[in-house]
């Protein structure tokens, strides 16, 4: 079926292909002896053709047996209520900060994401509540599960949203970063851009790679939109990355350059990858959303220094 990769052994990446627009949104599968995990479901404009993936690959309502969020931005959580209208026996695994805003995601999750993206948002689709019975709130900087034999640790990662959790997958040590690691796009020779809405906290971000550094991963899996090897050299590559974009807005804002457009060209001058992205943004009209949204989280943080 078109838009399904599989990635490993037991892991499959389904590409939503949102707004008609591939490498941007695609929900991880793991199989976990017979029954199914989903990372991360997308938004809700995406479900219809998640659940076409999910019946190709023998998904079903008995053998889906968790979702696991790393965060409940939209494009990762938005379509989980209306997911499990078909799926009401799956178990939704997420930090416990995001717990309410499942529950209730009017004034917080949409209402903000309409501020926050606008056309964007609505193009996503209004998310739909979740049913409190369906969730397990992990409560925990760091908690461990084990499906069917398959053991995962998961690991609070704060930075890009203060519930954010990264995941390791024990067996083959892939972690599942979410948006903690920034994007990486295969279509864009391998870009790595930095995923930093406002309200971004850059010591947070960092601490946070260095907790998922420490656990001597092997992979990374981000959310947007690979699966890669040499996770630590990843990893610290991000760090510098983070720093580099930091000097450059501050020395923007302090010479009186405020607008996302033109602090991107001065960040494409020290960051040869974000450019990639800024300059066939025909192609990557999402990604590149998202990238301007970074540079707001920056120019933010700098602002309230």
């Amino acid at each position: 079926m078109e838009n399904i990769k599989h990635l490993e052994e037991e892991i499959w990446q389904l590409d939503l292909k949102v707004d008609n627009e591939n490498e941007f949104i695609a929900p991880y599968l793991i199989k976990a002896g017979e029954d199914y995990i989903v990372v991360d479901v997308g938004p809700t404009c995406g479900i219809p053709e998640l659940e076409k993936q999910l019946k190709f690959l023998g998904v079903n309502k008995d053998n889906l047996k968790y979702v696991f969020l790393t965060h409940i931005h939209l494009d990762h959580s938005g379509g989980l209520g209306t997911l499990l209208k078909n799926f009401p026996n799956t178990m939704v695994l997420v930090h416990r900060r995001g717990v309410p805003h499942l529950i209730d995601p009017e004034k917080v999750l949409w209402q903000s994401s309409l501020d926050t993206l606008g056309w964007v948002a609505e193009m996503y689709q209004k998310p739909e509540p979740v049913d409190e019975k369906n969730i397990i709130s992990i409560n925990d900087k760091s908690f461990e599960i084990n499906v069917n034999g398959t053991d995962f640790i998961w690991y609070e990662t704060p930075g890009h949203a203060s519930h954010h959790f990264s995941f390791m997958m024990l067996k083959n040590r892939i972690m599942f970063c979410g948006d903690s690691a920034g994007m990486f796009i295969p279509g864009l020779n391998d870009a790595m851009v930095p995923t930093t809405p406002h309200p971004y906290r850059i010591e947070s971000g960092i601490d946070s790679i260095n907790v998922m550094i420490q656990q001597k991963p092997e992979k990374l899996a981000f959310a947007h939109h690979a699966i890669r090897p040499n996770a630590e050299m990843l990893l610290k590559k991000h760090i510098d990355q983070l720093q580099a974009w930091e000097i450059c807005v501050r020395n923007c804002v302090k010479n009186g350059i405020n607008d996302e457009e033109d602090i991107a060209v001065e960040l494409s001058g020290v960051d040869e990858e974000a450019g990639r992205l800024f300059r066939q943004s025909e192609d990557f009209g999402g990604l590149r959303k998202a990238l301007v949204g970074s540079i707001t989280g920056f120019i933010h943080l700098v602002n309230q220094e």
